[in-house]
């Protein structure tokens, strides 16, 4: 079961970091609100058409108010409102920054784990977490001369957008006892696309519309994988994990990238960025080392019973009391003649 949690975070980790190369190359010819906007509507009609496909409500059946408040959350806030400041924030700083920032929704989910579910680290797992955020760094960073620029508003939003959705890993885990995946992921997808609509409309000139047939398909992948895909892999993994645990796997989100632009764009990494793989690798791997269980409790011996008298028959006499009989009451007893009295 948690080994499908891992294994699920890492997809979503993969997804994600393939999604920032492909994002990449998209936003070159299409504007990025109006390319999140149709990754959002994309995912969302392929999860309805599947759901319908099977033969599946679309709508959670028996949930309470409160429960549709934590839908509201996770897809209004951790998702449509922070996609809307990560967007516009990463258009007024520089990659170095924003690549950094947007990192820190891992560790804000592992303090809200902390502070609100009383989650307790021990300290390798504190350890291995700082190390994996130390090794993203040196992944943004890229060369040993690239350095972060002064903190300015487009810095803020993307640090305001990064936190909203390391706060969404904690209702959606809670909605995971009572809502399937596929539909917190179809609900999660619709409501942000309502959301981010008026960000669109409200955009001040017109959008950078004009690609062609290779960028529309590259758009099309990214909507399946990064906004389909991924937020069902990250629901599945919530559902096996910790919220602190899916967080810490998905911080190597970084090293994915890396990977995906060697392999897709010939992009070779620094030796900076290797080495920064290096440590995001080996701080997710001691991190989310398992806990020694507690050494068993030595057995001891029961304590030995007193013994009790043997049994005697009793002889009536006439005041009536009785005396006992010198014949215990064993049916098994002999005399030296081998007979039973």
């Amino acid at each position: 079961m948690r080994a499908q949690g891992y294994l699920y975070a890492l997809l979503t980790a993969a997804f994600f970091g393939a999604g920032a190369v492909l994002a990449n190359r998209v936003t070159r010819e299409i504007d990025p609100l109006l390319t999140t906007e149709l990754n959002l509507s994309i995912g969302a009609a392929l999860l309805a058409g599947y759901l319908v496909a099977r033969r599946r409500p679309l709508v959670p059946r028996g949930l309470s108010a409160r429960d549709w408040a934590r839908i509201g959350f996770v897809a209004v806030v951790g998702t449509g409102l922070s996609l809307a400041l990560v967007i516009t924030g990463l258009s007024r700083t520089t990659p170095v920054n924003g690549g950094f920032l947007i990192q820190l929704q891992g560790p804000t989910a592992v303090l809200a784990s902390v502070f609100l579910l009383g989650d307790r680290l021990r300290w390798w797992q504190s350890t291995g977490l700082a190390v994996t955020l130390a090794g993203g760094v040196l992944v943004v960073l890229r060369e040993p001369g690239a350095g972060f620029t002064a903190v300015g508003s487009g810095d803020l939003l993307v640090l305001a957008g990064a936190v909203l959705a390391g706060l969404a890993f904690l209702p959606a885990k809670s909605l995971m006892a009572r809502v399937p995946a596929l539909q917190l992921s179809l609900w999660r997808l619709v409501l942000a696309t309502v959301v981010l609509l008026p960000v669109l409309l409200l955009a001040p000139g017109p959008l950078r519309w004009h690609p062609g047939a290779g960028t529309l398909l590259l758009q099309l992948l990214l909507a399946v994988t990064n906004f389909c895909l991924a937020y069902v892999t990250l629901h599945l993994a919530l559902d096996r994990l910790r919220p602190w645990e899916t967080a810490s796997v998905l911080q190597l989100e970084p090293a994915f990238t890396v990977v995906v632009s060697l392999l897709a764009l010939s992009l070779a990494p620094t030796p900076l960025q290797l080495a920064g793989g290096v440590l995001m690798i080996a701080g997710g791997l001691v991190s989310n080392r398992p806990a020694r269980p507690p050494a068993p409790e030595p057995a001891t011996a029961p304590a030995p019973e007193p013994a009790s008298a043997p049994a005697t028959d009793t002889l009536p006499i006439p005041d009536g009391g009785s005396l006992p009989s010198p014949v215990p009451a064993n049916p098994a007893y002999q005399n030296s003649r081998g007979t039973t009295p």
